[in-house]
């Protein structure tokens, strides 16, 4: 036979009463209602834990020895009751986000400095930086990706949607010859008459001019190779070459660089995707930042 929490708090209101009918007015119910629960709690632990006693009851030995343990419940109870009431305020909690190096910078830290505005009880973990292949998705609440993943890698859990588009494009040099002449736009024979710096191959901005650059049939030259994009954009600047970057990265930024818009008249552009969980898989803190995303999913 199993007994409930609630017998033993039952039992700790009568016991601290003196009485069950005293301990029933305590609990706003019935004096049968309660000696019901409590003849079914000595029944599940085997032996009594009070004698009637006139008026009111005595504690046995075995009533005396749970009525300590019932009080550290009672208090337990009281700060899960505490923790629920902090995480429905969102006074409590925890994020785990993980995106690239390039969301995390130019598409992501307005939007958690906003969060952290309104919920700064909320802690945030952030790791900005390149995925690993075998990703553990329990670690983390929020996954920004600068490519969709195969659906067969994702578990059931979790759902991937686009979240943000944004056009590369070239960026030189302000004084380069191709800016003096007034020039907004380049195709990419024009492009490769150029040395280029390039980022580092896991790069999403990388990643796209190759794809681009291939499906035109070309073949691009290597001709400086740099890590992260303060280093590229230095690079540009000492005039080492043209490089590649994001239109909202070099608003955000205002570098002393020019760009220009690539293929023409369509372009290049790239999606941001986010991996996200379910609903019932999802926190009071975690909603809540979908919200400040602007994300109805």
């Amino acid at each position: 036979m199993k007994y409930s929490p609630e017998d033993i708090l039952i039992f700790l209101e009568v016991a601290e009463a003196g009485g069950v009918a005293a301990g029933s007015q305590r609990l706003n119910r019935s004096q049968p209602a309660v000696s019901e629960r409590l003849q079914h709690l000595q029944r599940a632990l085997g032996e009594p834990l009070y004698r009637r006693s006139g008026r009111g009851i005595r504690l046995t030995a075995a009533g005396e020895s749970l009525l300590p343990l019932a009080r550290r419940l009672r208090e337990d109870l009281a700060e899960v009751e505490l923790w629920s009431a902090h995480r429905h305020s969102l006074r409590d909690g925890e994020l785990r986000i993980a995106a690239s190096s390039t969301v995390a910078n130019y598409f992501l830290l307005e939007h958690l400095a906003e969060f952290r505005s309104r919920y700064p009880d909320i802690g945030l973990r952030l790791k900005a930086g390149p995925l690993e292949r075998d990703i553990r998705w329990s670690d983390w609440d929020l996954v920004f990706t600068e490519e969709a993943l195969a659906a067969s890698s994702l578990p059931s859990s979790m759902r991937q949607i686009p979240w943000r588009r944004d056009e590369i494009v070239a960026i030189l040099p302000r004084d380069h010859p191709w800016v003096r002449a007034g020039r907004q736009s380049v195709d990419w024979p024009t492009v490769l008459t150029q040395p280029i710096v390039w980022r580092e191959p896991h790069s999403g901005v990388r990643q796209r001019v190759e794809a681009a650059l291939a499906a035109a049939g070309l073949r691009p030259q290597y001709a400086v190779e740099v890590t992260g994009i303060e280093a590229l954009r230095d690079a540009v600047a000492a005039g080492l070459g043209l490089g590649f970057g994001s239109v909202e990265a070099l608003d955000k930024v205002h570098w002393p660089l020019a760009s220009l818009h690539l293929d023409p008249p369509r372009g290049l552009f790239w999606d941001l995707y986010l991996v996200y969980p379910i609903g019932e898989r999802r926190s009071r803190a975690l909603q809540a930042l979908l919200e400040v995303l602007a994300l109805d999913i």
